[in-house]
């Protein structure tokens, strides 16, 4: 039900929108940057206007977090983590660090919006979901600890510097085969079917080079054998800043360079509150008005395990990212 209501005002939207989706990627308009890029703001604002319905818009107003490791996107992770608790069950029985490889696979799929025709104020709906994975590099077969799904619809807006989002998800979480086989049964680990349903809201404001966010979130449905809703609040706050651009090669024209920094903290009602924290910095590749962005990212966290039925057990990690974004 709560997809039909999503495709049917996208259905209802007249032909007219599906061209001025078309007039909005023509003018190489990425919006989720676009306070970023002042030219690129001035020229939006000398050609917005009202609001119109757009099928299937081809960008987003809201800016994907750069520290969320649990944004939908594409990366590529290298971790050493180090667990808090002597009885770390995901290290394997190999002491109390091991070497760690974290993969996401996802993103966002617009379907309708009320854009303006070549500006960036407005709201989309869109579908997103992404697969993270965990895997234990010290381990002979590179065992599988976890796998995380998110799926849901979100709402975003924007309004000049101002930014928002809304979203309704599912969330499950599945042990790996190779982890339970070769450790985990055999030491009484038994899979939890951790599986419920988040609503969480997220504003942002913006300027060139800075960005801050806050927002939370509730467990509103609980299927699984943790009764989460009892304690069913998180909140989450963080910040990102961006450098100026540098073009490092004169053959080649396209590229250009940037310093980005971010942070993304959080809090939970089921593990007492107490904060949990990441930085990730490094420098993003990208073309001027391209939307894809390349980053590589040095790491460290400091936080609850936040994938898997463990995710009371308290942590420490550095490592690098491979990030995509499209």
């Amino acid at each position: 039900m709560l997809l039909a209501a999503l495709i049917v005002p996208a259905a209802a939207t007249p032909a007219l929108g599906a061209d001025r989706a078309f007039e909005i990627a023509s003018e190489h308009l990425d919006c989720r940057y676009s306070t970023a890029d002042r030219s690129a703001e001035s020229s939006a604002a000398e050609t917005s206007g009202p609001l119109e319905g757009v099928l299937l818009p081809d960008n987003d107003v809201f800016r994907p977090l750069l520290a969320d490791q649990r944004e939908p996107r594409f990366y590529a992770d290298y971790r050493r983590i180090h667990f808090n608790s002597d009885s770390a069950v995901l290290a394997e029985g190999r002491g109390r660090s091991i070497n760690a490889a974290l993969v996401a696979l996802g993103g966002a799929f617009g379907i309708w919006g009320l854009r303006q025709p070549r500006g960036c104020d407005g709201l989309q709906v869109s579908l997103f979901g992404v697969a993270l994975s965990q895997f234990n590099l010290d381990t002979p077969e590179l065992d599988l600890l976890n796998t995380d799904y998110l799926v849901g619809p979100e709402v975003t807006l924007r309004r000049g510097r101002w930014s928002g989002r809304v979203r309704f998800y599912h969330q499950s979480s599945h042990l790996g085969d190779k982890f339970l086989v070769n450790y985990g049964l055999a030491n009484g680990v038994q899979r939890e079917n951790l599986s419920f349903e988040i609503l969480d809201v997220l504003g942002s404001v913006e300027d060139t080079w800075w960005r801050v966010f806050a927002g939370g979130g509730l467990v509103v449905l609980n299927s699984s054998t943790r009764h989460l809703t009892s304690t069913p609040a998180f909140i989450q706050w963080g910040f990102e800043l961006r450098g100026p651009v540098w073009e490092p090669w004169d053959w080649l024209k396209n590229t250009r360079l940037r310093p980005v920094l971010g942070g993304n903290f959080s809090s939970v009602q089921a593990i007492g509150w107490t904060p949990n924290g990441s930085v990730s910095g490094g420098l993003e590749w990208a073309s001027p008005g391209g939307a894809h962005r390349v980053r590589l990212l040095v790491e460290y966290q400091r936080a609850a395990v936040l994938f898997s039925q463990f995710f009371f057990e308290r942590t420490q990690d550095f490592g690098a990212q491979l990030q995509f974004e499209f």
